[in-house]
């Protein structure tokens, strides 16, 4: 039976896209997994929702699977909180436990987030949480604040 470890945190979306280590490796988790999206529409993506104030309330989640293991992805949650002052997304993965993988992806995870401005704490897990998250049943959801709403949407391996 395969085993899974999932890693989870928060970060600023142009120190994961735009600097050019964080850059390199978010291409290089891509590669320990087998995983291709393309960074310029992500982050067309991420500005078709507006800037500064017009911009809380609205962002997608995205998955992205492996190639032979659907139970294997990174998941990029782009949505801004109704509060949110630092355009912070989130960055999951879950990966099989096996040959090393998963310590070479905590690396590289830990990379990411040591070079993030601002940052939540990395979360690790052998539960399913992030498996839960993406699960289609659960969109579009609903987000409320106050009297503002936005139906958030996942989409998976289309960009």
């Amino acid at each position: 039976m395969k085993r899974y470890i999932e890693f989870s945190f928060y970060l600023p979306f142009f120190d994961l896209i735009d600097d050019t280590f964080e850059g390199f490796s978010l291409e290089e988790l891509m590669r320990q997994l087998n995983i291709r999206f393309n960074f310029m529409e992500l982050c067309d993506q991420y500005l078709s929702y507006g800037e500064g104030p017009s911009r809380a309330g609205k962002g997608d989640v995205f998955a992205f699977f492996t190639k032979d293991d659907r139970d294997s992805f990174i998941l990029i949650d782009l949505f801004n909180d109704f509060t949110d002052q630092h355009n912070m997304v989130k960055l999951g993965v879950r990966c099989e436990i096996k040959h090393d993988n998963d310590k070479r992806v905590r690396n590289i995870l830990n990379n990411i987030h040591s070079r993030a401005e601002i940052k939540s704490k990395i979360k690790e897990s052998n539960d399913d949480l992030l498996k839960l998250e993406i699960n289609s049943e659960e969109y579009p959801k609903e987000i409320r604040y106050g009297d503002q709403k936005y139906m958030k949407n996942i989409y998976y391996n289309t960009i």
